[in-house]
């Protein structure tokens, strides 16, 4: 290899290295917002999931001691 080659080298392998480092910020930030929705969304199901169960329940009604009644 030459001079002029390696120069082409080094060229080829600092764009290919800014455009991979740009693909990873990109996708870590893409990681980053999903991972909050997932979060944000199994507090929602939680959430629901609690209501559902406070539905679900059978209410107790109060007994009556001695049956009198006015």
């Amino acid at each position: 290899m030459n001079e002029q080659d390696l120069r082409y080298l080094i060229s080829s392998y600092q764009q290919k290295s800014f455009d991979l480092f740009s693909q990873l910020i990109a996708s870590d930030a893409k990681v980053k917002q999903l991972t909050d929705l997932v979060e944000a969304l199994t507090v929602k199901v939680n959430e629901q999931k609690e209501e559902i169960e406070s539905l679900t329940k059978p209410k107790r009604t109060p007994k009556v001691e001695g049956g009198d009644f006015k």
